[in-house]
């Protein structure tokens, strides 16, 4: 039976020098001060950073700003380290920046495949230039100046592409009919897509096309590549040929693309342009 002593109810007054003794002296009213001031901040600082979102989401111009979340998280743990919180912000928002005013001014449509694969490289990596009107207008700048010499470089990065396996590509020349490949991605499911890169290959022959006769090149959103891929979309392998402007074009499932020309007169001038980065491909005129 228990008795009185262990039924006995404990009672502290936290006033007493006794319960002082028992419960350590805290400042209680600093605790509570600093939890609501806590709060308060905890609360301004999510309704910045929705704004900083908005923000940020305005300059890109997207629906969704990928990567913001993930930058706010590597911020908290790196108190310690706000310079790398910061570049990792701009690496975020930057890259989402440049894809947004490069293609919208059209600058894209003065890039050669080749440099649009260099420069998605380069967005995508340590040495993306930060956004900066200077580094803008100077990047604009190079591409409108260097525009001719791009195009023709596109034409060549083309030649190089051109397998000599098959009969009808001509090893020092274009000729009436080439045949390309790689330009369709197929999946391990059999779905079959047109890809980027050959948007970008039927893009840089196009050009010099319109270059050689003087002509502005259409921006890339409404480019040869751009309608290709369009009437893909709404055709798939049906067997039929899509005409273009320059050439027409017969595509297979296995990947290969058949290019017939339009005009031997401008394909004769193309080649001039082959013969001047490879002087002894073609063989002098009789």
């Amino acid at each position: 039976m228990l008795n009185e002593q262990s039924t006995a109810v404990v009672d502290l007054d936290i006033n007493s020098q006794r319960a002082g003794e028992v419960i350590p002296s805290v400042a209680i009213d600093r605790i509570i001060a600093l939890r609501e001031n806590g709060l308060k901040q905890y609360a301004e600082a999510l309704d910045m950073l929705n704004s900083a979102r908005r923000l940020l989401l305005a300059a890109t111009g997207g629906e969704y700003l990928y990567g913001f979340e993930l930058c706010v998280k590597d911020a908290v743990s790196w108190a310690d380290q706000p310079d790398r919180a910061e570049k990792a912000i701009k690496k975020s928002v930057d890259g989402k920046i440049w894809h947004r005013l490069m293609s919208e001014t059209g600058m894209f449509t003065l890039m050669s495949g080749k440099q649009r694969d260099e420069w998605d490289r380069q967005t995508d990596g340590e040495d993306m230039p930060e956004i900066t009107l200077d580094t803008v207008l100077a990047t604009f700048e190079q591409l409108h100046t260097h525009k001719n010499d791009t195009f023709e470089q596109g034409v060549i990065d083309v030649f190089r592409l051109l397998s000599w396996d098959y009969r009808t590509n001509n090893p020092c020349k274009f000729g009436k009919k080439i045949i390309v490949s790689r330009l369709f991605n197929t999946y391990s499911s059999g779905y079959i897509t047109f890809s980027i890169s050959g948007r970008s290959t039927l893009d840089d022959l196009a050009k010099v096309f319109y270059l050689l006769e003087g002509r502005n090149v259409p921006d890339h959103r409404v480019s040869e590549g751009a309608k290709f891929s369009d009437y893909y979309q709404r055709e798939g392998f049906s067997g039929n040929v899509y005409d273009g402007e320059y050439f027409s074009l017969r595509y297979f499932k296995k990947g290969t693309v058949h290019i017939t020309f339009n005009r031997p007169e401008l394909v004769d001038r193309m080649n001039e342009i082959v013969a001047r980065h490879y002087p002894s491909m073609l063989p002098a005129r009789v």
